[in-house]
């Protein structure tokens, strides 16, 4: 028996891409995208990793579904919707997304995903998702692209395209507005990546929890600022996690830069997020689990990362950004499809090709 069996783990934000070259909107960006998550997946080890050709395809749910809840220790997921518009269906299509949910009912909930940019009414587009599947929160992304490629940066703190769409994001009785950070899509201006944007938004609407996602990637030390200061700002740990497979001491010093500014009370905003079935959540999970983590430096002094610090990171301070209840969860999942589930120490295949 795992120490991990008792630990609830809530992953904040998993997908299931559709990187087939049909599903190129604007192939010559869609084809860097595509390629820097072949370039993160080959750093992965062996048996855990995918072919280029499979990862270069359209994900069935059921691999997300799999890495997660038959083959990891995860409790429950959300899924993101996503609207990169370099792809015809966003990366992860919104059925997805809802299909997903469906299947999993007890497991998973879903953020909707909307393009501030380039739609004509985001606002409209929200309340429809809203009432087609009922998501608890929004998800953006700083870079949309016209059909000929011409690419448009987009800021949180605008007053003009942002903040209407997070007032109405709050007037349709969401919580969260998760913001992808830090990894820019391919050769396209740094500057809406950066984090300083989200300290206005979240101080105008105190209400909304926002969620920095591949926080600590890059502006790793601004991004710990930001939750020290704010309340209702959080860090998502999708692909910043990889480091702890491919550079464990390296994702020690981004943990500390992202924990240098609230110290020890910083670790109540960091939030488990594999990018699930990207990477694979069972591979991540032990290796965090496992990992001794150095003394942590920070502003306020000196501190220790105990396995009750990791507990929070896994799973309790989701519940709390987010806005659930963790025995509620465990009520619902305690006789699910899941749970005479037995697990392995190895990774079963999930049903699409492994690199040997």
């Amino acid at each position: 028996m795992s120490e991990l069996d008792d630990v609830f783990v809530a992953d904040a934000v998993v997908h299931a891409y559709n990187q087939a070259e049909s599903n190129f909107r604007v192939p010559r960006y869609a084809q860097q995208v595509a390629e820097i998550g072949v370039g993160l997946e080959s750093k992965m080890p062996e048996g855990y990793r995918r072919t280029r050709e499979s990862f270069l395809s359209d994900w069935p749910i059921e691999e997300t579904e799999n890495s997660l809840f038959r083959e990891s220790r995860t409790d429950f997921a959300v899924v993101h919707p996503q609207s990169i518009t370099v792809f015809h269906d966003g990366l992860t299509a919104e059925a997805k997304a809802r299909e997903f949910v469906e299947r999993n009912p007890t497991r998973a909930a879903a953020l909707a995903s909307v393009d501030a940019v380039g739609m004509e009414d985001p606002q409209a587009e929200l309340t429809r998702q809203v009432e087609a599947f009922d998501p608890h929160g929004v998800k953006v992304y700083p870079s949309y692209w016209e059909q000929d490629g011409t690419h448009h940066g987009f800021k949180m703190d605008d007053p003009e395209v942002a903040f209407p769409l997070w007032e109405h994001a709050a007037d349709l009785g969401l919580d969260v507005v998760a913001v992808h950070k830090a990894l820019p899509f391919g050769a396209v201006p740094m500057d809406s990546y950066k984090v300083g944007d989200v300290e206005e938004a979240a101080a105008s609407f105190p209400d909304l929890t926002f969620e920095i996602v591949h926080g600590g990637l890059s502006f790793a030390k601004e991004t710990g600022w930001q939750i020290a200061r704010h309340p209702n700002v959080y860090v998502n740990l999708e692909l910043t996690l990889a480091e702890l497979v491919t550079s464990p001491e390296s994702f020690a010093e981004t943990l500390e830069d992202l924990l240098y500014g609230g110290g020890e009370q910083a670790l109540d905003k960091i939030l488990w997020g594999t990018g699930a079935p990207h990477f694979h959540p069972g591979l991540l999970l032990e290796r965090f689990w496992e990992y001794d983590f150095p003394e942590m430096k920070s502003f306020s002094g000196t501190f220790e990362i105990t396995k009750e610090d990791k507990k929070k990171i896994l799973g309790e301070n989701w519940a709390e950004a987010h806005g659930f209840d963790i025995d509620e969860i465990r009520s619902e999942t305690e006789d699910d499809q899941y749970s005479d589930v037995e697990l392995t120490d190895e990774w079963q295949s999930t049903g699409f090709e492994v690199a040997e």
